[in-house]
């Protein structure tokens, strides 16, 4: 207390009274020393606050404090200057002075060892200036680099999405290309074309299914291999003009051509040849398309010939009626002339001359229904080579005397229903035929008969498909030793009135392919130039035994009784029956159509034993005739006379039946024993 109250001593004059009371003096000391106080203080306390905010970043914040202390310190001596002006406390200002000195003192020598690092914190914050304008030098470039590449980004982006869309469409095209591609394989491989492809020089580069199956060959057969293979000797030319064409990039067409199999069977193709290119467009091989038409052209010949037949067909029905009818009055007539003239008597050679002639005119008749297919007539289980073996005899004396004959017939053969004189007809013209292809030289003819069990494969190997159907056949085959046929000549020897020969009409082979199909049968070559010739001909077999044939008949009685009727529209026709008959003691009414022949029966029909039918008529046909006289006496015994077939006849008069068959031309010999046997049957 002594030491506050010797501090705050009173006993000295305040300074106003040193400034003489003058209050303008007073006030600037007093305004003076209190804001510099006030100032003090604050720039103190605003450093306190910046060491205790940055200490730990602040370097040298210890000087701050102390400088922080020694401004306080001044601002205390000032603020006792105010306080003095009133109050002479000048120990206690003094001892703040005296502190204010310390403080001032320490300060001062505390501040100049500080002044190099102070330079060197300013040469540092110069520095970090100068770094911090790297920096912000690095910084903006590294802001345009990074805007930069937010530009690149962005357009990577946009590449990327464009590279998104193209690989998107890519792969859809891709998956597109990739579809047509396992479509095209797909059509390739179920193809049934041959689809193969080859390089310039031929050797193979691709080959489907289709192509194993047509050709034989595997794929593994033929790939690297030379497509020569498929071709024959007689097409090699036409391969090498083909690949001329195709090296001088010329177009082509599609051809067709023959073709070899691995079997070296002979085939027919349609072949269509495109070039394939590469990707500067030069030709480097061909993709070839093959069709098998073996079967088509089979078909084909078989459309040809079977409109060979029906037109040939329309010509033979216009012959059968109208040529036969006229052959009825001749032969039928000249007959009765033969008959009726004594063995002395120097006309008899005429007659005889007439009816040979006329029976070689209905042979020739026969020969063009053959050929149409209408000319079976006599249906009966046959043994071929029992059929064959009767007329060897015949045969030898109608073949050259340099031609050795050798039979191969088969025994105990099934039977074949056909009818005999026309199975000995086929038999002779192939042999005949056969003989004459071996010319002047000396030669052989071989003659074998056989059973054969036909199968599919070689139906569509060497007949057409609808020409026969697989089972067992018995075979007639003629080969000889000949000068053979080339493709052209094979493939004209069926057509009618076409011959190699100087003589002769030319309708042996083709009455033979008419007389084999109507047996529904079928008939094959193979021949080559200076190789020979064979045909072979194929009947189907029949169940049960064959019937004995030769077996001589002892004269016949032809003569009888009763009334028969006549219906026919040819006058000659109607006067040759009337004379014939009754030279065999037969009464004759005769009608010139169906509807005036049903009115005579209706006037007669207790009377009439036997009507002689004509199966075409105008007005009313034999098979509406036949019926109404049906209806009018159901137990009539009828003969059907035609020039068609006698199968014909009984499909026609099926539902009625009929008694009898007789074929124009006939004899008046022959119509007699067809009335007496229907007759006989009749009483029987």
């Amino acid at each position: 207390m002594e030491l506050f109250r010797w501090l705050m001593s009173k006993s000295f004059l305040p300074h106003e009274y040193c400034y003489r009371l003058n209050p303008s003096l007073i006030g600037l000391h007093f305004w003076s020393d209190l804001l510099i106080g006030i100032s003090y203080v604050a720039i103190s306390l605003t450093l306190v606050y910046l060491v205790r905010r940055g200490r730990r970043d602040i370097p040298f914040h210890w000087m701050f404090l102390a400088f922080g202390t020694f401004i306080i310190a001044c601002g205390c001596t000032h603020f006792l200057e105010v306080w003095t002006l009133t109050n002479p406390v000048y120990w206690l200002s003094g001892i703040v002075k005296s502190l204010t000195a310390a403080a001032s003192i320490f300060t001062a020598c505390a501040l100049p060892p500080l002044v190099p690092k102070t330079l060197g914190l300013v040469r540092s914050a110069k520095l970090s200036d100068e770094r911090q304008s790297e920096l912000e030098a690095t910084n903006a470039a590294l802001q345009t680099e990074i805007a930069e590449r937010r530009r690149a980004e962005e357009q990577v982006r946009e590449l990327a999405k464009d590279l998104d869309e193209r690989v998107r469409r890519r792969t859809a095209e891709l998956a597109a290309a990739n579809d047509a591609l396992a479509e095209f394989a797909a059509i390739v491989n179920h193809s049934r074309d041959a689809i193969l492809s080859w390089d310039l020089q031929g050797l193979v580069g691709s080959w489907n299914p289709a192509a194993e199956e047509i050709f034989g060959y595997s794929r593994e057969e033929m790939l690297g291999r030379d497509v020569s293979i498929l071709i024959p000797p007689s097409r090699r030319e036409e391969f090498a003009r083909v690949l001329e064409a195709l090296r001088k990039s010329e177009n082509l067409q599609p051809f067709e051509t023959n073709q070899l199999t691995k079997d070296a069977r002979m085939i027919d193709v349609h072949v269509t040849v495109s070039p394939l290119k590469d990707s500067r467009g030069a030709i480097r091989g061909a993709c070839v398309i093959g069709r098998d038409i073996t079967d088509a052209k089979r078909a084909e010949e078989q459309m040809r010939q079977t409109q060979k037949l029906e037109s040939l067909g329309i010509i033979a029905g216009g012959v059968a009626h109208d040529f036969n009818n006229l052959l009825v009055g001749i032969l039928g007539n000249a007959s009765m002339a033969l008959d009726s003239l004594p063995p002395a008597d120097p006309n008899k050679p005429l007659m005889e001359q007439i009816v040979q002639s006329s029976e070689d005119a209905a042979h020739l008749t026969r020969q063009l229904l053959a050929y149409a297919g209408k000319g079976r007539f006599l249906s009966q289980k046959l043994d071929l080579s029992d059929t064959v073996r009767k007329i060897a005899v015949l045969i030898q004396t109608s073949i050259p005397r340099n031609v050795t004959l050798h039979m191969g017939l088969s025994a105990h053969l099934p039977p074949v229903e056909a009818d005999p004189a026309q199975l000995q007809q086929v038999a002779m013209n192939l042999i005949i035929n056969a003989a004459e292809a071996i010319g002047d030289d000396a030669g052989e003819v071989h003659v074998t008969t056989a059973v054969q069990a036909i199968g599919l494969e070689q139906i569509r190997r060497r007949h057409a498909a609808d020409e026969i159907e697989p089972g067992n056949y018995v075979s007639l085959e003629v080969r000889d030793s000949g000068c053979g046929m080339d493709e052209t000549t094979i493939a004209r020897i069926f057509d009618p009135f076409f011959t190699t020969k100087f003589t002769g009409r030319g309708l042996g082979l083709s009455a033979v392919l008419g007389i084999v199909r109507s047996h529904r049968g079928a008939l094959s070559v193979s021949s080559e130039p200076g190789k020979g010739s064979t045909f072979q001909v194929l009947f189907p077999s029949a169940p049960g035994l064959a019937e004995v044939q030769g077996v001589s008949q002892p004269a016949e009685e032809l003569r009888g009784s009763g009334l028969v009727l006549v219906v026919d529209d040819e006058e000659v026709v109607r006067a040759t029956a009337r004379a014939a008959l009754a030279r065999f003691g037969y009464t004759v009414l005769t009608a010139c159509d169906g509807q005036e022949g049903v009115e005579a029966f209706r006037r007669n029909r207790q009377e009439i034993g036997l009507i002689l039918l004509d199966m075409t008529m105008p007005v009313m046909s034999g098979t509406e005739a036949l019926r109404r006289m049906r209806d009018i006496r159901p137990d009539v015994r009828v003969i059907v006379s035609s020039g068609f077939d006698e199968q014909e006849a009984t499909r026609r008069f099926a539902v009625d039946g009929i008694s009898g068959f007789i074929q124009k031309p006939y004899t008046a010999r022959s119509l007699a024993k067809a009335v007496k046997k229907a007759l006989m049957d009749r009483i029987g």
